[in-house]
């Protein structure tokens, strides 16, 4: 889910979970498109300060929106984050190469090339999902 793309796993220690993260990603991201069955999508991405993340996903079909939350944490380390969330019981940890220019995000995943762009949006945007 999360376009499979968003999911930060932290390992942290004691106090090192709360530590304030001081990266270029802190921020809420969005991605809209139409994927392979010709369904209109939307992906919401937010990396707070403080290490957590919350992925929102909106699948517009027809009459229909189908929106999935996830929530998580993240690390950054150089030029990757890593995403950890819980989906059906089970701890997903997932690294991606990133890299923020201006208002953009590029996300990809370390082994598969291809490349999302993501453009910065008001925190207000995903807020109502969460």
């Amino acid at each position: 889910m999360f376009l499979a793309l968003v999911s930060v796993s932290v390992t942290s220690c004691g106090d090192d979970k709360d530590k304030p993260v001081n990266s270029d990603i802190v921020g809420t991201w969005q991605v809209k498109g139409i994927d392979e069955d010709g369904e209109a999508y939307e992906n919401l991405v937010q990396f707070t300060k403080n290490g957590k993340w919350h992925s929102v996903e909106i699948y517009y079909e027809f009459d229909e929106t189908d929106v999935d939350v996830e929530h998580g944490t993240y690390s950054v380390s150089g030029n990757k984050v890593i995403v950890t969330y819980t989906d059906d019981g089970y701890s997903i940890s997932q690294t991606f190469n990133y890299e923020v220019k201006g208002d953009k995000l590029m996300l990809s995943y370390l082994d598969y090339p291809v490349v999302i762009t993501y453009i910065r949006v008001n925190d207000s945007v995903i807020e109502r999902y969460l």
